[in-house]
């Protein structure tokens, strides 16, 4: 091999490796760029969904208080005059409640939605045991009294949870 032919080579290796340097730091560059354009986009995000997040956190609450017994005894207590009609009252306006909040779902982590799913079942569940402890022609005020004796009794803390579930997250971000 020729001198000339050597140092060729020899520029040859050292052009491919500058280039392959260069496109190194290029392309590290662009995955910087990326993240920082990235970063500012998600506290962008974050600047705009706080105040739909904190909204969805009131209304959780709003909805968990509203579907606690002693409230839906109270609310639909009057308007029905039989424990069956109470009772599907109950069932309607628990279903009603909960699919008309359930796009909040959205704004929360699974845990905390899963403690509020929690806490609507376990409530639906109380007025089912609650209506088997009286008799089929009972009034709704009997109905009504057994809801709160139940709960009195075996306590409704699926609820209680759900709240400090959704007050605990939203002390996490605000």
């Amino acid at each position: 091999m020729t001198p000339h032919l050597i140092l060729l080579m020899l520029e040859v290796l050292a052009i491919g490796a500058l280039v392959s340097v260069i496109i190194y730091l290029f392309n590290m560059w662009i995955k910087h760029r990326e993240r920082a354009w990235m970063f500012t986009l998600k506290q962008d995000n974050n600047k705009a969904l706080a105040p739909l997040r904190i909204s969805a956190y009131e209304r959780i609450i709003v909805m968990l208080e509203r579907i606690t017994p002693q409230a839906m005894v109270m609310r639909h207590s009057a308007t029905s005059t039989h424990a069956a009609y109470l009772h599907m009252d109950l069932a309607k306006a628990l279903r009603e409640e909960f699919e008309h909040n359930i796009s909040l779902q959205m704004y929360v982590s699974d845990e905390c939605w899963n403690k509020v799913k929690r806490a609507r079942e376990e409530t639906g569940e109380l007025y089912k045991v609650a209506f088997t402890r009286v008799k089929a022609d009972s009034s709704a005020t009997e109905y009504g009294r057994e809801i709160l004796h139940l709960e009195a009794t075996v306590g409704n803390s699926a609820i209680r949870e759900a709240i400090l579930a959704v007050r605990s997250e939203m002390g996490k971000y605000f």
